[in-house]
């Protein structure tokens, strides 16, 4: 498992040019490696070609720009902790274990708008490729509930 310390945050929507809606993580790992994730989908329906080639869900970037669609298959957040857990080939393919914890309490970011952010993105798209998703309230960032 990678132990990531989460020192930002981000978010990014934009639904008329990029058309994309994306949670951004970086830290440094065990190591003192700075890493990054990008986890985003589209604010528009896959048309047939997207879905043809595999696009037609959310997709997950490295820092080295690595990107694998679908490749989750569960995220958890408990308080400050974040645990996503890949699919063993996608982990293989973006080259980080299996398993990857951030712990974002150095990150003052907002657990209740950071779970309602992950919702929109990850219970998108292809049903057979969304993760199981726990701790991830149906709230979205302005409902407050």
């Amino acid at each position: 498992m990678m132990r990531l310390t989460a020192v930002e945050v981000g978010y990014f929507e934009d639904y008329e040019d990029d058309e994309t809606v994306e949670v951004g993580i970086a830290g440094v790992d065990g190591a003192g490696v700075r890493r990054s994730f990008s986890i985003q989908r589209s604010t528009y329906e896959p048309d047939e070609q997207e879905v043809r080639s595999g696009m037609d869900s959310y997709c997950v970037s490295t820092e080295r720009g690595v990107t694998v669609y679908g490749c989750l298959r569960g995220v958890r957040l408990t308080g400050a902790q974040l645990t996503l857990e890949f699919t063993a080939e996608d982990a293989a393919i973006l080259d980080v274990p299996i398993a990857v914890e951030a712990d974002l309490s150095g990150s003052r970011t907002d657990d209740v708008v950071l779970s309602g952010r992950l919702r929109e993105i990850l219970a998108w798209g292809a049903h057979d490729k969304r993760p199981e998703l726990i701790g991830l309230s149906a709230a979205g960032p302005s409902s407050g509930g």
